[in-house]
């Protein structure tokens, strides 16, 4: 508890120091960062603590984003379009989770695939609620009781307060008994439905919890953004945030954040001096998957051993001279 208590008040400080040295691009840049890093942190929960691969999760990011769009034309409150949209994707994620976790592997991605896909044609075929393949634009305005939050410095912090709370929950998940059994489950399946444990229950429950995190995000981005696209559930999205994950780092639960902060950098500034952004991207992925120490957050923990291994056996060695030369007086 001391370290998710670190963590989270790390993070508050982060979020609260940022905007000291940040223009209103820069502002805004960073609350779409915040935005898929809890959209990024939802698949990494899947892929780095339960082993399941999906590519249709963009299917949920897109429900959220849908359900603030149409249902905001007629509920105006926030906290309860919100909260519709985390349940109407926590639900679908519990149905189709069902009958998804019954397969694995290469059979668990193309299920995906195929769902995502599903809905992404269904926001293309329902042109009079969703607008077709033109979108539609959002007219719920974000509003937390204390006034319509419009300008850059009230959408950075609502939408940092929301990445702290998510991942304060995502963490608290993590180090409880289901998360750990659910972490088990990825390592050693077998072994652990030996021991008692449904392992479909506790996929089912990581998949569920995943999925209404993504439709958090795509809700909280269908405000940000006031646009909103069947491309947002296409799997070419769903690809994009999976290279954030892996970028950094699959089995972490910061580095999907931290390659959601690369992901948009790049693809906001360095499109700027070149069309071919995407190549530096893939460069960089190639490179991280190649040389196998994994992502990201994985890079930074091996430097660290390095250092406090070499700070170690320099102290290591300082005592034993010390030791030389008591015994040689």
């Amino acid at each position: 508890m001391k370290k998710i208590f670190l963590y989270t008040v790390l993070l508050i400080l982060l979020v609260l120091a940022m905007p000291l040295g940040l223009s209103d691009f820069g502002m805004n840049l960073a609350t779409e960062i915040y935005i898929m890093a809890i959209f990024s942190m939802s698949l990494g929960l899947i892929m780095g603590y339960a082993g399941m691969v999906s590519l249709g999760h963009a299917g949920f990011f897109g429900i959220g984003a849908y359900t603030v769009a149409i249902i905001g034309q007629y509920v105006p409150n926030t906290y309860l379009l919100l909260l519709i949209s985390v349940v109407i994707s926590g639900l679908i994620a519990l149905i189709t989770g069902a009958v998804f976790i019954r397969t694995s592997k290469f059979y668990f991605l193309m299920i995906t695939l195929a769902f995502g896909q599903l809905l992404y044609v269904l926001f293309w075929q329902l042109k009079p609620w969703t607008g077709g393949a033109d979108g539609m634009s959002v007219s719920a305005i974000l509003n937390l009781g204390f006034g319509e939050v419009v300008s850059p410095n009230g959408f950075y912090y609502v939408m940092g307060a929301a990445f702290i709370i998510s991942y304060l929950l995502l963490r608290l998940f993590v180090e409880s008994p289901a998360g750990k059994i659910t972490k088990g489950i990825m390592e050693n399946e077998a072994r652990m439905s030996a021991l008692g444990h449904n392992v479909r229950i506790y996929k089912l429950l990581a998949y569920t919890l995943s999925g209404s995190l993504a439709g958090l995000a795509g809700s909280l981005y269908s405000y940000f953004n006031v646009f909103v696209s069947p491309d947002l559930s296409g799997w070419t999205f769903s690809g994009q945030v999976m290279v954030m994950v892996i970028i950094g780092g699959v089995g972490t639960l910061f580095g999907p954040a931290v390659g959601a902060g690369v992901f948009i950098y790049l693809q906001n500034f360095m499109s700027t001096y070149t069309e071919r952004w995407p190549m530096i991207m893939g460069a960089l992925l190639i490179i991280l998957v190649l040389i196998g120490k994994g992502g990201m957050i994985h890079w930074l923990r091996y430097v660290k051993d390095i250092i406090f291994l070499r700070k170690q056996i320099d102290e290591e060695a300082t005592q034993n001279q010390v030791k030389k030369e008591e015994v040689v007086n």
